[in-house]
């Protein structure tokens, strides 16, 4: 597929690149955690570079070749040794037949246009890696707070036990068990807080930012109250995918390379401008002198060389481009209906878990607390009552939790990022 510079140019529009220092906030939200990375990226702000070097060489190129200076002098000291001589001082200066030196500017543009879309494809990498750490970090800190909250209802009750082992209404067995049980949440919830160092880290990594650089993340998870659609709109998602617009733009490049090697078939004209001095000896007036002016023209005549294998490899690299956006384009569309499909079916399970079951299973938690001091339910049942809690609640987190990295895949997939996005005139 070609498209026409004429009618449509590709533009990359990185609005990123031209905003002000973002300092750390004592709440992070997503968006806020992307524009941070997209500052503070050591790898992408080297890659950025790539854009400059691509405007380097458009500002410097379709000019023609340095003329050529030459100076000489001959004379007749192995011939007659009369003392003659010519002097001559000339300039050459190469010149294309063809439009070659436009044709080449032409292609620098598109491969500027290149340099911004292979730059923009990292920032969308990279802000769904940031993305995905900052779910999981919360995921994590929300899992903590349901440990920790376990943790306590299990202190409440071992404080309830020794009270009633004093008055001597329970065993001590009793005590030690619950002690026991709450020694195993204690563990589990240190567990996640080695686990929540470790999202921290990798978050703050992705980020750019020191190790020690505090973070509090401002997302809270909550599933919708209405299913996510499934459908999509090709043409909007493939609006804000750089790696398409990668793809069409390299279509256009492929194009102007093509132009630019038929226009090599040619090779340049030499234009030659000289004066010449010349000391002499004429019969019978003796010893002259005499200065000539004048100019020459070297053309080569393409009669063997055409250029062929430089036309016929562009060419080849057209087909290629051409192809690979519709091979962009079907891996787009695939990625879509992947990931919408799997936040459709995430939603499901979040919703399932995080509702009915989970309201049941505390309100009998609650029941049995209240029957145990009451004397009319054992340490056991309200135990067992703890433990359906406390995995209900962490399947119930973890539902939603991935429901929010499915979520945070379709936001890759369809490159919906602050920041970054493109246009085309």
């Amino acid at each position: 597929m070609n498209t026409s510079s004429g009618t449509i140019r590709l533009i990359l529009i990185l609005s990123f690149l031209s905003t002000g220092p973002l300092v750390v906030a004592e709440t992070l939200s997503r968006d806020e955690a992307i524009r941070l990375a997209y500052q503070n990226n050591r790898e992408l702000a080297i890659a950025t570079l790539e854009i400059s070097r691509a405007a380097s060489r458009l500002r410097w190129s379709g000019r023609l070749e340095n003329p050529e200076f030459e100076i000489s002098r001959s004379g007749d000291g192995f011939g007659k040794d009369d003392d003659e001589s010519v002097h001559e001082i000339g300039f050459t200066q190469k010149f294309p037949l063809t439009a070659k030196l436009k044709h080449e500017k032409n292609l620098r543009r598109y491969q500027v246009i290149l340099a911004e879309a292979e730059i923009a494809e990292q920032h969308r990498e990279l802000a769904g890696r940031v993305d995905l750490a900052l779910v999981n970090l919360v995921a994590t800190r929300e899992k903590m707070a349901v440990s920790r909250e376990l943790v306590q209802l299990n202190l409440e009750i071992v404080n309830f036990l020794k009270k009633q082992a004093k008055e001597g209404l329970v065993s001590s067995l009793d005590v030690m068990q619950a002690t026991l049980n709450g020694r195993t949440l204690e563990q589990q919830s240190k567990s996640l807080e080695a686990l929540e160092k470790q999202n921290l880290l990798d978050l703050v990594e992705v980020i750019g930012l020191d190790a020690d650089t505090p973070v509090q993340a401002g997302t809270r998870f909550t599933v919708p109250g209405r299913k996510p659609g499934i459908n999509i709109s090709l043409d909007t998602v493939l609006r804000q995918r750089p790696d398409y617009v990668l793809a069409l733009a390299k279509t256009d490049e492929a194009a102007a390379a093509v132009t630019l090697e038929e226009a090599k078939r040619w090779q340049d004209v030499s234009l030659r401008l000289f004066v010449e001095q010349e000391e002499a000896i004429d019969e019978p007036l003796g010893r002259e002198g005499n200065t000539f002016t004048g100019f020459g023209i070297s053309i080569p005549l393409p009669l063997r060389n055409r250029n062929q294998e430089g036309i016929e490899l562009a060419r080849i690299n057209e087909e290629a481009a051409e192809k690979g956006v519709d091979a962009v384009r079907f891996r787009i569309r695939s990625e879509c209906e992947e990931a919408f499909h799997r936040r459709s079916d995430s939603w499901e399970l979040a919703r399932d878990a995080s509702g009915e079951i989970l309201d049941l299973a505390e309100t009998n938690l609650e029941e049995f607390r209240k029957a145990y001091q009451q004397g009319q339910a054992s340490l056991i049942q309200v135990q067992r009552a703890q433990e359906q809690v406390l995995e209900l609640k962490t399947a119930s987190l973890e539902f939603v939790a991935e429901y929010e990295r499915a979520a945070a895949q379709v936001r890759l997939a369809t490159g919906a990022y602050p920041g970054l996005t493109t246009s085309s005139k």
